[in-house]
């Protein structure tokens, strides 16, 4: 198909750290996954990416993640696994931390169900609000969703020369690597009902008074005005309505192509547009952040 799932980690370590768990252990279950999965088909395209630059300011993820972007690229979700080889206590070798951002919750309730369903996997999930520390808030910041997996106790070889495989729980990784695999090739099997995305206003544009006036070196949005918002749907069923959202509070509905909203009020600092689209069985939520200044929203609109 035109969609894609990734799994990722990165293969990089600061200085003085050897990076067993920070994050060979996240690697080592990306190359599980492609070794296994390489042997099965599935409807929707699998990469598996290793990210150089996480350390550094997550700059591998975010050169692709960018470049995905303005390729229109379909990515469904990415699954990144950043830290996940540390347990010591019985309570820690039975559990694992998700961070989601709301768009992304639905790849968590995934792995929930694949956690509750095999037993033998031995994982209990611990949700967690998104937390932006690793690869897959590069894809966030584009649009995308992403969520990152992360053992439950705290490493505290972290970061330290100690950051050795002595210190890694092989037995609590393979849980993990297990738990991966099977939540990537369950997503890379299941239909796509909807995708939304915001494609006005850019990732990464200036605007002023509802024009694009150039492109900037970062995944920022600047607006000064008025906020014109519309999306693309991809659906193979017919969409009812969008819903757009301006800081949690329903701004406008339109039930016609092109699904849009003008949002001209005053307006100042950073500020969060969703765009929920509901179908006839399916919805899907797709957000950016945007910085605005509208303080005269009659001149804007004039």
């Amino acid at each position: 198909s035109n969609f894609t799932i990734i799994i990722s980690a990165h293969y990089d370590s600061v200085e003085v750290s050897p990076g067993a768990d920070d994050d060979a252990s996240g690697v080592s279950c990306v190359l599980m996954a492609a070794k296994i999965l390489s042997k099965y088909s599935f409807l929707h395209t699998v990469k598996f990416i290793a990210f150089s630059g996480e350390e550094q300011g997550l700059y591998g993820s975010g050169c692709y993640a960018r470049d995905a972007y303005e390729k229109e690229e379909n990515i469904i979700a990415v699954l990144q696994l950043d830290g996940v080889g540390h347990a010591v206590s019985k309570e820690g070798g039975s559990k694992i931390r998700i961070s989601a951002n709301d768009a992304s919750t639905w790849i968590t309730d995934e792995a929930e169900d694949i956690a509750d369903s095999y037993n033998e996997i031995g994982l209990q999930i611990v949700r967690h609000r998104n937390f932006p520390g690793s690869d897959h808030q590069s894809f966030i910041n584009y649009g995308y969703e992403g969520i990152f997996f992360l053992e439950y106790e705290f490493n505290p070889y972290y970061h330290s020369a100690q950051d050795t495989i002595e210190h890694v729980n092989i037995s609590y990784l393979t849980k993990v690597c297990k738990l991966a695999v099977a939540t990537l090739a369950t997503i890379a099997n299941k239909p796509v009902g909807i995708m939304t995305k915001i494609v006005e206003p850019e990732r990464g544009a200036f605007y002023i008074a509802g024009r694009k006036i150039m492109n900037m070196d970062s995944h920022n949005t600047l607006i000064f005005g008025k906020i014109h918002a519309s999306v693309r749907i991809i659906s193979n069923e017919e969409i009812r309505r969008v819903e757009f959202y301006f800081d949690g509070e329903l701004r406008g509905v339109d039930e016609e192509k092109p699904y849009e909203y003008v949002y001209g009020k005053i307006a100042f600092s950073k500020h969060t547009i969703k765009a929920l689209a509901y179908g006839e069985r399916n919805s899907d939520i797709n957000e950016i952040d945007v910085i605005v200044f509208n303080i005269f929203p009659k001149y804007w609109l004039s």
